[in-house]
């Protein structure tokens, strides 16, 4: 007697939705590596403003790249969002209200710099001799092999060269009074032909996971 199964309709599309979402889940866990160091005696609870340097590491020509502007943009958003006033916009709210504030990004608390870098490396793997089966030459498989040339001789190892791109940003994070460097975060990661033609929501991402080992937690 056999046993009949019934099938709902629904079923096939509902193991595509979670299909999808397990694909997806993992894609998200999938973030850059991070690392990160700090001076061991500051309290950078105490700080309360910050600034970019005039030039940037990842400047071009005396003006502010495309990934300058990003990376600014970025790292605003993850210190104010931790309770730090950005420079230039105290300004700008003074200038709101009719006030002529004049200071120099220089004379805020921490001043941020970024370096990124993307190299191109080659991963040389082994791949192993080609025995590998149930094949019809099985039954001499560890006892014998047949002679230099027979069609059942073992293939010799192989090499597989792979080039891959890796991307790597670093944020340094300077006590402008003393101008000295405190804090750095590195973030690094693979890098496909889609993210660098689009590098934009790479760097905020990267951006992100960085902040996320800073000594102070968001406040919002």
């Amino acid at each position: 007697m056999f046993n009949m199964r019934r099938t709902h309709p629904g079923q096939p599309g509902r193991f595509a939705l979670l299909l999808a979402t397990l694909v997806l889940l993992s894609a998200c866990a999938s973030g850059p590596q991070v690392r990160s160091s700090g001076a061991g005696d500051i309290d950078f609870g105490a700080f309360r403003t910050f600034a970019f340097f005039g030039s940037l590491s990842t400047d071009r020509a005396g003006y502010h790249s495309l990934i300058s502007q990003q990376l600014m943009a970025s790292t605003r958003r993850e210190m104010e969002v931790r309770g730090l006033q950005f420079v230039r916009a105290i300004i700008a709210l003074a200038e709101s209200f009719g006030l002529q504030l004049v200071a120099d990004p220089a004379q805020s608390d921490l001043l941020i710099n970024f370096y990124a870098d993307v190299a191109n490396e080659l991963r040389v793997r082994n791949t192993g001799p080609a025995w590998s089966g149930p094949t019809y030459w099985d039954h001499r498989r560890g006892r014998y092999d047949p002679w230099r040339g027979h069609r059942g001789w073992p293939s010799h190892s192989s090499v597989d060269v792979q080039q891959i791109t890796r991307g790597t940003l670093s944020v340094d994070v300077v006590d402008a009074r003393q101008n000295m460097l405190i804090w750095e975060g590195m973030a690094s990661r693979r890098l496909t032909q889609r993210t660098l033609n689009d590098l934009g929501p790479a760097l905020d991402e990267a951006t992100h996971h960085i902040f996320r080992e800073f000594p102070v937690a968001p406040r919002m």
